[in-house]
């Protein structure tokens, strides 16, 4: 089974306050080349009162309202088949959520032309999926850079280690780039395991103040994360060790 078209309507919970407040709509449509038609809007509103020194302060700007039109590859047809195939709506009355409870509808037109309205049972999927989703349009609207990564193992020898990690979310593709001393070796891992490396990284913290701006010529273990900034990551072993073993 598939869908014909599908609608997805979000507001963060009434008691969140601007500016982290914002809603979106969300469409998709399958097209007969496998590939998928996606239009998405997000507003962050009730922004007026606040300045602009509060707004960069917290990691917003005045422009992040963002609209996207567009196709993403077969591969997000797929995952978003997959994931409303097995999808089971209940009913959702807006007046009646909590203060704290954020609003998610979906509206699913299947094939055959019957509609289904609700909000998912399992909404922790979706959640995530979206957010994927919404980071694919970002990427799409050349809002956003594919994530990347880069580590260095470097010491006088002259085989020393290079890892670059590259992840398109519009593409939900996985790159790994090894090279070491002379061997340079390429592979492309499944899109969960940019999940699990996401994780393991951003579990530690890193000092900005402590970085260097510069590749490091010095003996080391190094980690930049897509910006100017490299970290000094020698005294987390079990992260040095998870990035060697990509």
């Amino acid at each position: 089974m598939s869908f014909k078209h599908l609608q997805i309507r979000y507001q963060t919970a009434r008691s969140l306050p601007a500016p982290y407040a914002y809603f979106y709509t969300l469409t998709a449509r399958p097209t007969a080349n496998g590939s998928l038609d996606v239009n998405f809007s997000i507003t962050f509103p009730d922004r007026d009162d606040i300045d602009d020194d509060e707004l960069i302060a917290e990691g917003y700007t005045r422009d992040d309202d963002f609209q996207w039109s567009g196709r993403l590859p077969n591969a997000w047809q797929k995952a978003l088949t997959e994931l409303t195939d097995k999808t089971r709506l209940s009913s959702l009355v807006e007046e009646e959520l909590d203060e704290e409870e954020a609003f998610l509808e979906l509206t699913i037109e299947l094939p055959n032309g019957q509609k289904q309205q609700g909000t998912p049972r399992s909404r922790d999927d979706w959640d995530y999926l979206v957010q994927e989703l919404m980071q694919a349009a970002y990427e799409a609207g050349g809002r956003e850079a594919p994530f990347e990564l880069t580590y260095l193992d470097f010491n006088v020898r002259p085989d020393s280690l290079t890892l670059n990690v590259s992840a398109s979310f519009t593409e939900r593709a996985v790159q790994i780039e090894r090279i070491q001393g002379r061997n340079e070796r390429r592979k492309t891992l499944p899109w969960s395991e940019l999940q699990r490396i996401m994780s393991f990284v951003y579990e530690h913290d890193y000092d900005p103040d402590s970085a260097q701006l510069k590749r490091p010529k010095q003996t080391g273990q190094w980690l930049n994360l897509g910006s100017e900034e490299w970290y000094d990551v020698s005294t987390f072993p079990a992260l040095t060790k998870k990035l060697q073993n990509l």
